[in-house]
């Protein structure tokens, strides 16, 4: 997997984005872009910068379509600048506008409810270090927090095959139940707490998108009051932030601590050893371009799963779990790294008829 952040480096991005982010709600009537790529809310604040996550969801809100709003960006940014204009004043609405450093990083509704880094590092971390618990892999993006931990004392042996000659000698592989926690402060997906397996001998991690949590940030919308631009530090402070999330990080602490359940950690082994004892009886080459079509893989990644496949010499469904896991340490970035880890936990949960549809690719 991805190592990322040391927990160390982590907290401390967590607090120096903490100390200069800032967030304001403004009526989009009186922003304005400028062909330079920055963003003004009236005379109040200019940004340095808008980030590619915000171009994106400044095209969904004006409705100007994304490849032409690329093109715009690049070939023609006045046009672009006054396109969005033209939309934002003829219909106008209020917007929540997070800015780090300088950058505008998110154009959101001003009904989203931030969920803060900060907040959550504060409840979870106290929680895994009272549990023992090993974080593998930690990261913060521009569009998400991860944190990746697994529970060393709960090692099982899971049966993946057997050795090649007589076929008498079982090979075993170790693995241990893991979770992830992850959150996104820019409007790309819920705070998530969600469960998975860590894999000793590779060091590769599969997460199941069940038997977890998932919040939306959604609250009510922020009001404008008089002036056209509120600051959010100003509308809630961090004290009425606190107050009003309490419940919500005791759920995420109380999830943590039922991931690590053993009869949860015996379905799960279960599964690994029946995948594996579910062989691939297709063209090896055909069954992962049929799983790169299902599971939206790129030629790239298709490629990289091939060869974990076949290096790791197990042509099971436990196999091409594992060789989609191993392609998330290939992955250009975090985030899809991620994706791809959960895509291996996807494949260890295809029902029976889908897997043998995938299996015998011919």
């Amino acid at each position: 997997m991805k190592t990322g952040k040391s927990i160390v480096e982590l907290a401390q991005e967590i607090e120096r984005q903490r100390t200069t982010k800032k967030d304001f709600v403004a009526d989009t009537s009186v922003m304005h872009m400028t062909p330079e790529g920055a963003l003004t809310l009236g005379d109040r604040w200019r940004s340095d910068g808008v980030s590619d996550l915000a171009h994106e969801q400044i095209a969904d809100h004006t409705r100007i379509p994304q490849a032409y709003y690329k093109r715009m960006r690049t070939e023609a940014p006045e046009l672009l600048a006054t396109n969005v204009d033209a939309w934002f004043a003829k219909y106008p609405a209020p917007r929540m506008v997070r800015a780090l450093d300088g950058r505008v990083r998110a154009f959101l509704s001003n009904s989203y409810r931030p969920l803060e880094n900060a907040d959550l590092a504060e409840a979870i971390l106290p929680t895994l270090a009272k549990r023992e618990l090993e974080i593998m892999s930690c990261e913060i993006t521009e569009r998400r927090l991860y944190i990746k931990a697994v529970d060393q004392r709960l090692l099982r042996d899971v049966p993946v095959g057997y050795k090649m000659g007589d076929g008498s000698h079982r090979i075993f592989d170790t693995c241990a139940p893991a979770i992830v926690v992850s959150n996104s402060e820019v409007g790309c997906g819920r705070l998530v707490v969600e469960t998975g397996v860590f894999t000793k001998a590779c060091t590769n991690m599969a997460l199941f998108a069940d038997g977890g949590m998932r919040r939306t940030h959604v609250g009510a919308r922020h009001r404008l009051l008089g002036d056209s631009v509120e600051s959010i530090d100003h509308l809630l402070s961090d004290r009425t932030r606190r107050v009003t999330d309490q419940a919500l990080w005791l759920q995420v602490q109380d999830v943590v601590a039922a991931a690590f359940d053993e009869a949860k950690l015996g379905k799960r082994v279960e599964q690994l050893t029946n995948a594996a004892e579910n062989k691939i009886t297709g063209h090896v080459e055909k069954v992962v371009e049929l799983a790169a079509k299902e599971f939206s893989l790129s030629d790239g990644e298709r490629g990289s799963v091939l060869r974990h496949l076949i290096t790791g010499g197990s042509l099971t469904q436990y196999g091409l779990h594992a060789a989609i896991t191993r392609s998330a340490e290939d992955a250009e970035d975090y985030d899809r790294a991620t994706a791809l880890e959960y895509t291996g936990g996807r494949v260890i949960e295809l029902d029976r008829s889908a897997w043998q549809r995938l299996a015998e690719a011919a």
